[in-house]
């Protein structure tokens, strides 16, 4: 059968099953609309969604058939999204529907404020799946004022897994090659392996040392020598609050933090990082580490970005015949910070968020709950893990049985993979030995990092609640250590003089009234 008679009779398929499920369908079916019978058109301003988009695509196809929706894809950059985002919603052109790491932050409390974008009902009973995700621990916690204004974009069920958020990936076979013959467990010996790479240049590419796909990653590996709590996502108001002589400060500002900066300065200094990673981004990062030209890279999105991004669409066209990929590239276990434990980076169970805005009006609010109450049915997630019935799998005996091991359905279906991402990450699932986005050496890879980490790592104490306390100065109050960091990092300044000056800044910004706020309504609260 050709694929577009498959495409069609599983179309065919879907459509009876939603005609039927008026009847007595499931729960997990998608409740009818009166109003599906009105085309629509639902603009998206999405990471890559744009990008994907410009080839056909028959998953995201299928699935705006089925809700009778056209996805108008917003371009938007990952190098700028905030500030194209604060632009929309300063000029009235918000995308009906849009992602950013916002929450905490000043501006969407303006957003909140300003009604700029429209709060989810209250009453989900018309939408039961979505009503269902909405549901999950913690979601409670999100609201203001009783009022949930966005859709967390679930990453995991808990903080253990955000190890796989900060990963760094390394160049093994070089490393041998330069005479290395135990892969690094110390700083010392991960060190020692970049020099005696850049030192030798087995390739004779002149290669360097430590990369990123971007700087906001920098903190996840280099913050956890000293101060582990003062990882951040990048947004610039999710720091973390640890009590030190007494009393509660953002983690960045620990008198410890000093130790890790120290540690970045000397691996720059020694020219172990390459020189320009403050204006390294995505692709660039991408394309180094796998033409050889650095020996390490920091990236996020575990080990499924290294296996799609890099392995199957960049090495594999550098080195067609190259099956030993994961005999050559490994991942970097946590290293021990300077009280002799090991720590990985924390986040959150969710990461960004998924915002409407307030110009929707109820119709097309209607459909977009539709959408997103669809995107949470076992249908849906299928069609995201396997992709298309007959098309990329069969059943046989009730179990799913792909067709190919080794597709990912993220490479063939990248628009509709990219969409999928608009109500959650699945991330749980992609640690499933049944997924099939990622080679069977990528899952072994991922396995063997979480499973050290669930063993011999631990996480910095720190108060969740004082992250989401408002108040005067720290509603408005961002930290973007990222940012910091590479000031340090690049500046001819001793180490404690630099960061003084960056201390001094925030200072002027409000940050000891901050702190001094923070404290009164810590024990305000019972909080000790």
């Amino acid at each position: 059968m050709s694929r577009s008679r498959r495409a069609a009779a599983w179309l065919l398929s879907l459509l009876l099953a939603a005609s039927l499920a008026g009847c007595s369908g499931p729960a997990s079916d998608v409740k009818p609309s009166s109003a599906r019978s009105e085309p629509m058109e639902i603009s998206v301003a999405f990471w890559d969604l744009a990008e994907t988009m410009t080839q056909d695509d028959p998953a995201l196809k299928l699935l705006e058939q089925k809700l009778n929706i056209t996805i108008k894809p917003i371009p938007i950059k990952i190098e700028n999204y905030v500030q194209q985002i604060q632009m929309w919603a300063s000029n009235g052109q918000l995308p009906d529907i849009f992602s950013v790491d916002a929450v905490n932050s000043h501006y969407y409390k303006s957003w909140r404020d300003r009604g700029v974008i429209k709060p989810i009902p209250d009453d989900l009973s018309a939408y039961p799946n979505l009503q269902a995700y909405l549901s999950l621990p913690g979601t409670d916690d999100l609201k203001d004022d009783g009022k949930l204004y966005f859709i967390p974009r679930q990453t995991y069920d808990s903080t253990d897994y955000n190890v796989l958020d900060r990963i760094v990936a390394y160049r093994w076979d070089l490393a041998q090659q330069a005479g290395i013959t135990r892969e690094p467990e110390t700083w010392e010996e991960f060190r020692a392996m970049l020099k005696a790479i850049i030192d030798h240049d087995p390739e004779k590419k002149s290669v360097r040392g430590l990369t990123s796909v971007g700087n906001l990653l920098l903190g996840g590996l280099f913050w956890l020598y000293s101060s582990p709590a003062a990882t951040s996502d990048g947004s610039g108001s999710d720091f973390k609050w640890i009590k030190e002589n007494g009393r509660y400060i953002p983690a960045v500002f620990s008198e410890h933090s000093i130790e890790s900066l120290k540690l970045l300065r000397d691996f720059y200094s020694s020219g172990l990082i390459d020189p320009d990673l403050p204006v390294t981004r995505g692709e660039m990062g991408r394309d180094k580490f796998a033409e050889g030209k650095v020996a390490a890279l920091i990236l996020a999105g575990g080990a499924q970005n290294l296996d799609v991004s890099i392995y199957k669409e960049r090495w594999l066209k550098l080195h067609p015949e190259d099956t030993a990929f994961y005999d050559k590239v490994k991942l970097l276990k946590p290293l021990p910070a300077v009280d002799g434990n090991r720590y990985h980076a924390v986040f959150k169970t969710f990461w960004s968020e998924s915002y409407i805005s307030a110009k929707v009006d109820d119709r097309k609010m209607a459909r977009i709950l539709e959408l997103l109450d669809y995107m949470n049915t076992d249908e849906f997630k299928e069609m995201r893990r396997f992709g298309l019935d007959n098309e990329d799998f069969i059943r046989e005996n009730g179990r799913i049985q792909p067709l190919d091991p080794d597709a990912s359905v993220m490479t063939k279906y990248k628009a509709f993979s990219a969409f999928a991402n608009l109500l959650d990450w699945d991330g749980m699932f992609k640690l499933n030995p049944d997924y099939v986005g990622i080679t069977r050496e990528a899952k072994e890879a991922q396995r063997e990092l979480v499973d050290y980490s669930m063993r011999e790592t631990r996480k910095q104490a720190y108060e969740p609640r004082l992250t989401r306390l408002s108040t005067p100065t720290k509603d408005g109050f961002t930290i973007f250590d990222s940012d910091d960091m590479i000031r340090v990092m690049i500046s001819d300044l001793p180490v404690e003089a630099a960061w003084q000056t960056i201390i001094d800044g925030y200072k002027e910004k409000g940050l000891d009234r901050m702190v001094e706020e923070v404290n009164v309504r810590a024990r305000e609260l019972g909080i000790e």
